[in-house]
């Protein structure tokens, strides 16, 4: 399994190598990420899988021996969590049914239309990717189990009579006693004659001390061997003051040099342990008290000192979460039902964190409590909405264009081909150019959809001469462009000759009516020519507008303006939202794109007034060539 960053190893399995390998060359040209085996049944797929790491499984559903359902069960046997995608052409409920009841990761039929390899990149790429995620989290979770479990530090847990109730295993490996042995004893097997009456010393003012004692005695060996052992005791009371627990920590220290070097490795150590996965651990017991590591108080955003009561602890979630992690502490705490919960934190500093909390019941004979982990996950949180929201908007966009669009274009190319097969016609022939060009807008808006917001390759464009090319693209009517940049912008060719379109359509089609400057411009010098008055009306306007594309002053970007009627100031906020258009026949995409094409290559767009009080769209943050 690969790390986040790195290559994403693929096994495609499908009977049809050729297919196989086109689908390959296509996800590859999608990203340089990828790096694909190719299998063409399940028995070499499975062979691959045993001898390569692999990130994601692509699978088709019909081959022969053992379909794609079959193949994924078996996967699943040795590889739960392994993303499986199943590919194939055959699409139906029974086949999806039967894939997520076998715990495929995604399911994607396949399509003549090769734009789908972007959806199927897109989906491969966030299935590894939450795996990934989740693996990490894991790990860091293992790593801190590992790490308390086996500290260099020696722990032990006293009651209220100082007798032993839990150790661990290096604790027991200091002193050579079993488990067994020292569970029921008293502080007194490890302390030897000389140092006998300065631990009772300890333990006596333990019970006045606030936050701990720390001590350095000379204790014995269960083979009789006297070391000096250094000791961090703490002791935790209830609201009353009563004795609950003493936990201590310890090491030997004979030699303090060794001490000293030991010390600060270990503390080192178990911060970076903590810090390595944003995590803290915890523990409530039954009378309401609570212990907490640095880790989770650096998650709180609370003091060193700080050590909450239960309800205290409950009181830092998000109001909405408090009443199912209290729940969740109580079915512990009395039921002994473990929990595994991703909910909200609002810490002492007031920001609202997601954390993930873990916690499960330890009793002994004399009490119980609930012991686990938090961990900050709000980076994690994030990519996943981040994601959701993604596919969310690629799915509603894809939607909108492939039925609304797609359908009546689909059916006036067929009643077409009909008209054709019976007359011959000049504008027969420019209906059928027409028709192209609308199916490459489509396709062109699937693939911007589909896109979302992925890196773009850019490279070098010289804006004036892309602008004039565009012109010539779109139905200008009596309009005209003038262009006063000579800026060379790296972009994307492809998408800015779409964004450059998009506008103009935009300044042509809403720009033909006059703005108030022009009329009052044009019933001035008339005025003063013949001095006679002529009403607004008058003014004929022949749909001529004048587009205009020039740099910005003091910003890397550049605008196109026109001198039409402009766009209200009320309406600039919502005019680049999908479906939003002022036009009769207008789709409302066509500035939405825009705003897409822009944020692909990391701009804004904005619009403003243009000088003859038309409309002006911005787009800043371009790098250009110096």
């Amino acid at each position: 399994m690969g790390e986040a960053g790195s290559a994403i190893r693929v096994l495609h399995v499908d009977d049809d190598r050729q297919y196989a390998e086109t689908a390959a060359a296509f996800l590859e040209r999608e990203s340089a990420e990828f790096d694909i085996d190719i299998a063409t049944n399940a028995q070499k797929g499975a062979r691959l899988l045993e001898t390569e790491p692999v990130d994601c499984i692509v699978s088709d559903y019909e081959m022969p021996d053992q379909n794609g359902i079959d193949f994924l069960e078996s996967v699943r046997e040795d590889y739960p969590d392994l993303p499986f995608i199943l590919y194939t052409g055959r699409g139906s409920e029974a086949v999806a049914g039967d894939a997520i009841s076998a715990g495929v990761t995604d399911y994607l039929q396949k399509s003549s239309d090769t734009s789908h390899y972007a959806l199927l990149a897109n989906r491969i790429v966030n299935a590894v990717e939450q795996y990934r995620s989740q693996r990490a989290l894991e790990e860091s979770k293992d790593r801190l189990s590992l790490f308390i479990d086996q500290s260099p530090l020696g722990f032990v847990e006293f009651d209220r009579d100082f007798e032993i109730i839990r150790v661990n295993d290096t604790l027991t490996d200091i002193f050579g006693y079993t488990e067994d042995e020292l569970v029921g004893e008293t502080w007194e097997v490890f302390v030897s004659d000389e140092s006998y009456d300065h631990v009772e010393a300890v333990t006596s003012a333990l019970s006045d001390v606030s936050g701990g004692y720390h001590s350095i005695n000379e204790n014995v060996r269960k083979d009789g061997e006297h070391i000096e052992v250094e000791w961090h005791n703490r002791l935790v009371t209830d609201d009353s003051g009563d004795v609950v627990t003493i936990f201590s920590h310890c090491q030997e220290v004979t030699e303090r040099i060794e001490h000293e070097q030991n010390l600060a490795q270990l503390r080192d150590f178990f911060d970076e342990a903590e810090q390595l996965g944003d995590l803290g651990a915890w523990e409530y017991d039954e009378s309401g008290m609570s212990t907490w590591t640095a880790g989770t108080r650096r998650i709180h955003e609370v003091d060193d000192d700080f050590d909450p009561t239960v309800d205290d602890g409950l009181s830092f979630y998000h109001p909405d979460d408090r009443e199912t992690v209290a729940d969740a502490v109580e079915a512990a705490l009395e039921h002994g039902e473990p929990y595994d919960l991703e909910v909200r934190l609002v810490t002492a500093s007031g920001n609202c964190r997601w954390v993930r909390t873990r916690g499960k019941r330890v009793e002994d004979s004399e009490r119980r409590t609930v012991r686990g982990f938090i961990q900050d996950i709000t980076e994690q949180k994030e990519r996943e909405r981040r994601l959701r929201v993604q596919n969310e908007r690629l799915d509603s966009f894809a939607s909108v264009v492939s039925h609304d669009l797609q359908g009546p274009l689909t059916v006036a190319q067929g009643h077409l081909e009909l008209a054709q097969q019976e007359v011959t016609n000049d504008h027969l022939d420019s209906i059928n150019d027409a028709h192209e060009r609308m199916q490459t807008l489509i396709d062109d808006i699937l693939t911007l959809a589909r896109d979302g917001r992925a890196a773009t390759t850019t490279e070098a464009v010289a804006l004036q001469t892309a602008a004039t090319a565009c012109w010539e693209t779109v139905d200008t009517g009596n309009a005209t462009l003038e262009t006063t940049t000579d800026s060379v912008v790296f972009a994307d060719p492809r998408r800015l000759q779409r964004l450059l379109e998009n506008l103009f359509r935009n300044c042509v089609a809403h720009g033909a009516a006059p703005s108030l400057s022009q009329l009052q411009g044009e019933r001035s010098e008339r005025e003063s020519m013949t001095g006679l008055g002529q009403s607004d009306s008058a003014v004929e306007n022949d749909g001529g507008v004048t587009v205009t594309v020039g740099d910005l002053d003091g910003a890397s970007g550049f605008y196109i303006a026109d001198d039409g009627p402009g766009i209200p100031e009320d309406e600039r906020d919502t005019v680049f939202e999908a479906g939003y258009s002022t036009a009769s026949e207008g789709t409302g995409f066509g500035l939405a794109i825009v705003a897409d094409i822009a944020a692909v290559h990391g701009w804004e767009v904005s619009v403003t007034d243009s000088e003859s009080g038309g409309a002006r769209f911005e787009i800043t943050g371009v790098d250009k060539e110096t």
